[in-house]
């Protein structure tokens, strides 16, 4: 009788002090990091995102900025990289917590609604390139198109559907410079900072030029967008705000 009592009292000393214990934890101890997926596209668009083959691996500016806010917020982010109609058909089924890139503008007849946006994680323009010496050739002399694999020429529907122009395509966009300095296409398709990238790393900064005739110069914007987590996006938000100058730090590494 007498060591079934001082068991039972050191048993309550024991849950006593593990209670103790547990409530001066700090915070980032006594829990785990709140999970989320995040769907991306599997697209080969270096150096601003990329998960192309062998591995899919999820790289560039975006993933150095996700990965900040997460690290930052005390998050843990899952990639989840999809071609882009599956991404985004998974995303608008509920399968997805969060999406980067995404923009208002695209397939807005389709998109559900109650998508919370966040504010432009980046500007860049949409630029045709061309060879120096087709600078200001007739538009209707311009008949290949090349994009990047994956991606929509949506601003072009018209002129595909009337047969004005057929599209080739490239797995990255080094493979549309090499297409379009070689001549067998006559036009490309891609970020401008994008392009300065890769004509600077391949020795041909001067190689290629904006056709502003093919597509109008204009500001265009990437933005990270949740139906399930509005309240997240108000947190990259603040983010945003409260890290300029990492943020601006992680563009400056990748020359964006």
């Amino acid at each position: 009788m007498r060591n079934t009592q001082v068991s039972s009292r050191c048993r309550a000393l024991w849950m006593a002090a593990l209670l103790f214990t547990s409530a001066w934890l700090p915070l980032g101890h006594a829990s785990q990091p709140a999970e989320y997926r995040v769907g991306v596209e599997q697209v080969d668009y270096y150096p601003i995102f990329s998960a192309a083959p062998p591995d899919y691996r999820y790289r560039g500016y975006a993933r150095d900025l996700l990965d900040l806010f997460a690290e930052r917020e005390h998050l843990h982010f899952t990639y989840v990289t999809l071609p882009v109609r599956r991404l985004f058909h998974a995303y608008w089924s509920g399968q997805l917590d969060l999406v980067f890139p995404d923009n208002p503008r695209w397939d807005a007849a389709q998109k559900p609604a109650g998508i919370t946006y966040s504010q432009p994680v980046l500007q860049f323009q949409d630029v045709m390139l061309v060879l120096p010496e087709r600078k200001g050739d007739p538009r209707e002399t311009f008949r290949l198109l090349g994009f990047v694999r994956g991606f929509t020429p949506w601003k072009f529907r018209d002129d595909i559907a009337a047969g004005r122009v057929t599209i080739k395509e490239a797995p990255n966009p080094e493979g549309l410079i090499h297409m379009v300095l070689a001549g067998y296409i006559d036009a490309a398709n891609m970020a401008r900072q994008v392009a300065r990238f890769h004509l600077k790393n391949q020795g041909h900064e001067q190689g290629l030029v904006v056709e502003p005739a093919l597509l109008p110069i204009s500001d265009s914007y990437y933005h990270l967008s949740s139906i399930r987590h509005p309240e997240l996006i108000q947190r990259f938000n603040a983010f945003l705000q409260r890290e300029q100058a990492a943020v601006e730090a992680l563009k400056a590494k990748y020359e964006l």
